[in-house]
C-alpha cells in the first residue's frame, strides 16, 4: 500500500505528539506541551486492532502501550505545573499509570503530589505505602531516591514544592547515536526499534552503575545528571564501550555549571552548553568543557586541547577537549 505524501497517519501522529509534549514538559512550558500531550493520548487510548492477532499487530500495540503511559505521565505532570482545574486531569492519568504499569513509580509519584496539592496528605502517604508493599513483596525491592525524597517531604510537613525553582551544581551528560538516521534507513523501523531497545537498556544500565539520574530522553539520545565530572566521564566511557558491542557508534559530551532545578527537571544555560559541546564530538568521542577539565586536574585523566567554539543560542566562546578514553579511571562491577 501506498499512502499520498499529505497522508495523515494516526500512529505518527501520536508518536509526534509525543515527542513534542515531551520537549515542552522538560522546560516546564506546560500550555505548549498541553495540545500535543492530548493528541497522543487520545490517539493510543483507542487501541490497534483489537480483533486481529499477528506479529506485526502485536508489535505496533506495544508501541501504542508505551505512548500511552508516557503520555499519561506527560498530562499528570502538565496538570500538576497548571494546577487549578487541570489537577483533576493530573489525577485521572496518575492512576490510570498505577493501572497500566503498576510497578512505575511515576503514576504512585504523580497522585501523590495531586493528592498533597489537593491537602489530603494522608492519603498521598497511603499510596507511597501500596507501592512499597508491592515492591517489597512482589520484587523484594524499595522504591526509588525520587519516590523516598517526596515521601520523605510529606513525613516532614513540607509539603509539595512544585513551582520551586531552584539553582544548583549540575554535572550533565549526553549522549546520542552517530548517523541514527543513516541505520534507521539501512535497518527499517521494525530492526531499528529492537536495536534502540537493546542501546536504551545498556546506557540505563550503565548510568545506575554511575548513580546517574535520567533526565530526559529524546530519540536516540540521552541527557544524565551526575554528583560530579569524574563520574559522568567515566559513565560515559562506559557507554561508548558496552553499546559498541551492538554495532553502535556514540558521541558524548559533559559540563558542569549552575542549573536551574524544577521538579526534577534540570533547564538553564549549563544544560544547553552540555548539549552543544555533545554535538561537537566525533564517533566513539567524549568532549568536555574547560570547566571539566579543571575539576578534574590530578585526576591523571588525559586531555586533548580541541580549541575554543562558539556554541549556538549561548553566549561567548567555550574551549573543548577531547578525553583519552583509556585514562579514565573504570568502576567495579558491583
Amino acid at each position: 500500500m501506498t499512502l499520498p505524501s499529505d497522508a495523515w497517519v494516526d500512529l505518527e501522529a501520536a508518536t509526534e505528539g509525543l515527542h513534542r509534549a515531551t520537549s515542552a514538559v522538560s522546560q516546564q512550558d506546560w500550555a505548549r506541551a498541553w495540545g500535543p500531550s492530548r493528541v497522543a493520548l487520545h490517539i493510543a487510548q483507542r487501541g490497534f486492532h483489537q480483533d486481529h492477532d499477528a506479529p506485526w499487530v502485536e508489535d505496533i500495540r506495544r508501541r501504542l502501550e508505551d505512548v500511552l503511559v508516557r503520555a499519561h505521565e506527560c498530562v499528570a505532570a502538565i496538570g500538576l505545573g497548571l494546577s487549578g482545574s487541570e489537577l483533576a486531569s493530573a489525577e485521572r492519568s496518575a492512576r490510570a499509570l498505577i493501572k497500566l504499569a503498576p510497578y512505575r513509580e511515576s503514576g504512585y509519584r504523580y497522585l501523590m503530589e495531586v493528592l498533597a496539592t489537593q491537602g489530603n496528605v494522608a492519603e498521598a502517604l497511603l499510596t507511597y505505602e501500596q507501592l512499597r508493599r508491592l515492591l517489597r513483596e512482589e520484587l523484594g525491592a524499595s522504591p526509588g531516591h525520587a519516590t523516598e525524597t517526596l515521601h520523605r517531604q510529606l513525613l516532614q510537613g513540607h509539603g509539595v514544592s512544585r513551582g520551586a525553582l531552584v539553582r544548583e551544581l549540575q554535572t550533565v551528560l549526553f549522549t546520542d547515536i552517530v548517523s541514527s538516521t543513516e541505520r534507521l534507513a539501512a535497518l527499517g523501523d521494525h530492526a531499528w526499534r529492537e536495536l534502540l531497545a537493546e542501546h536504551h537498556a545498556i546506557v540505563r544500565q550503565e548510568l545506575a552503575r554511575f548513580d546517574g539520574r535520567e533526565i530526559d530522553t529524546a530519540g536516540d539520545g540521552f541527557l544524565i545528571a551526575l554528583d560530579n565530572p569524574a563520574e559522568a566521564m567515566g559513565c560515559a566511557c562506559a557507554i561508548i564501550k558496552s553499546v559498541s558491542v551492538l554495532g553502535i557508534t556514540i558521541r558524548a559530551g559533559v559540563h558542569t555549571g549552575e542549573c536551574e532545578v524544577l521538579d526534577g527537571r534540570i533547564s538553564g544555560i549549563a544544560v544547553h552548553v552540555g548539549a552543544r559541546i555533545a554535538a561537537l564530538a566525533g564517533p566513539n568521542e567524549l568532549l568536555v568543557s574547560s570547566t571539566v577539565k579543571d575539576l578534574t586536574a590530578g585526576s591523571g585523566i588525559g586531555f586533548e586541547d580541541r580549541g575554543a567554539h562558539t556554541l549556538r543560542g549561548v553566549p561567548g566562546t567555550w574551549r573543548t577537549f577531547a578525553v583519552d578514553l583509556d585514562s579514565v579511571p573504570r568502576r567495579s562491577e558491583p
